[in-house]
C-alpha cells in the first residue's frame, strides 16, 4: 500500500468515525459509498457540529466556500472535501 493509499484509508476511518457521532440513526448495513447523510439523521444543527470536529480531528480549516449542502450530502462527498482539506495539493 502507498503512503497515499495509507493516508486515504486513514482520513476514511477517522472521518467515518467522526460522522457516526452525529447521525441519530445508523444501520449496522449502511451503504456508505450511497446513502444520503440526511436520511441518517444529518440536519443543519449536527453539521455545525460536525464541522466543528472534523477541524479539531483534522487539524485543518473548513473551506467556507464548500460549506454548502452538496458537500454534506453523502459520505463520500464530504470526505473528498475532507481529503483536500488534509493532504497537500
Amino acid at each position: 500500500m502507498s503512503d497515499g493509499q495509507a493516508t486515504a484509508t486513514a482520513i476514511h476511518g477517522r472521518l467515518r468515525a467522526v460522522v457516526v457521532n452525529h447521525l441519530r440513526k445508523v444501520p449496522d448495513d449502511v451503504d456508505w459509498t450511497t446513502v444520503p447523510l440526511p436520511d441518517l439523521g444529518l440536519d443543519s444543527l449536527s453539521a455545525i457540529d460536525l464541522v466543528i470536529d472534523i477541524e479539531e480531528t483534522f487539524g485543518a480549516q473548513f473551506p467556507a466556500d464548500l460549506l454548502v449542502r452538496e458537500t454534506f450530502a453523502t459520505f463520500a462527498s464530504l470526505e473528498a472535501v475532507v481529503t483536500t482539506m488534509v493532504q497537500p495539493a
